[in-house]
């Protein structure tokens, strides 16, 4: 994640291949990176389900990668250079965004309301600066499983009790 962050990219951490595919469902396409071992797939399993909607970044050892393929799936052995890594990610974001991107489904303006809500009622409430309140928003919504509209909801209703 420091990387993307140095890269100025924002990333979404998954703790397995099933939370991976339903964020990259959600979002429409996305770069994932990843190392060969998931906690429920390989690499390679995860690249043949997101086939047209990711591409994937596995980055292992050399005999790892050795193990695995797919048309959507890219290797990186480790050690890989701040350098080498960058450019990579680069590359495979031009072509996500080119060749794979889906438009996101349109927020009603009612969710819209929602969110906007609940970010200030945790703003307020936590004193939490806007990009902190909507990083746990977006966190409470991909644990439940709902759309963030749905978990906006639910967080002005929770501090109504």
């Amino acid at each position: 994640m420091r990387l993307l962050t140095l890269e100025g990219l924002e990333g979404v951490p998954c703790t397995g291949g099933a939370e991976v595919l339903r964020t990259v469902r959600r979002l429409g396409s996305a770069v994932v990176i990843c190392g060969f071992y998931l906690s429920d797939m390989t690499a390679d399993t995860l690249a043949e389900d997101l086939r047209g909607f990711a591409v994937v970044l596995v980055i292992a050892k050399a005999a790892y990668l050795e193990l695995c393929g797919g048309e959507n799936l890219y290797k990186l052995a480790v050690p890989v250079s701040r350098v080498e890594f960058s450019a990579t990610l680069r590359l495979l974001l031009d072509y996500e965004s080119s060749h794979l991107r889906r438009p996101a489904a349109r927020r009603s303006e009612a969710d819209q309301d929602l969110i906007r809500r609940a970010k200030e009622l945790l703003m307020d409430v936590n004193r939490m600066s806007e990009e902190e309140a909507h990083r746990f928003l977006r966190r409470r919504a991909m644990d439940a499983g709902v759309k963030l509209g749905d978990a906006a909801r639910r967080i002005i209703e929770s501090y109504r009790l």
